[in-house]
């Protein structure tokens, strides 16, 4: 497997596009079958496809302000992040908490293009079986994230309870030594 850095060369060489410090607004969590997607409501639209309510056919927009991407994606991000690396394991258990962690976060995106009925893989991913893409759509690829202030401070928080936990016996232990 690449490591991520060849990844986004290959995509932008095979024409991906990419988008910088894209701020996000809101972010909701949904569980699917056998992982938990997070939509982003972004800030700016981005280029993407919506259903056409009346043909029931999906069509390219420039004005699309939701993306949606993997929990696991923006997990591995995170890991690599000195910020966030400590929470990784806690935000997989409790994904909901990535609301508040990427509330007005900055993101680098990268948009690859995938037209209907390819065996798409994910280039991130270690998986060797594609899924067939029934329609022509955009996969979005959180490449970086900055956390924004609300984020930051959940996790300066998170991380003075994980302490605290840790050593608040130790703590309670010697002030009764005392």
């Amino acid at each position: 497997m690449q490591n991520v850095q060849e990844v986004v060369r290959t995509l932008l060489k095979n024409g991906a596009k990419r988008i910088d410090n894209a701020v996000v607004k809101t972010v909701s969590v949904n569980r699917q079958e056998n992982y938990d997607r997070v939509a982003l409501t972004l800030a700016k639209p981005v280029t993407g496809y919506v259903l056409n309510e009346k043909t029931g056919e999906y069509e390219k927009s420039d004005d699309v302000r939701t993306i949606f991407v993997s929990s696991f994606s923006i997990g591995a991000i995170l890991a690599d992040n000195e910020d966030s690396a400590f929470a990784k394991r806690f935000l997989m258990e409790k994904p909901q908490m990535l609301e508040l962690v990427l509330s007005y976060a900055k993101l680098d995106i990268l948009q690859e293009s995938v037209e209907a009925n390819t065996d798409y893989i994910n280039p991130f991913s270690s998986a060797t079986e594609g899924r067939t893409i029934d329609h022509d759509t955009i996969i979005n690829h959180v490449i970086a994230i900055e956390l924004g202030k609300r984020g930051l401070r959940f996790l300066a928080k998170l991380e003075d309870k994980m302490l605290d936990n840790a050593f608040g016996d130790i703590i309670n232990n010697n002030e009764e030594e005392i």
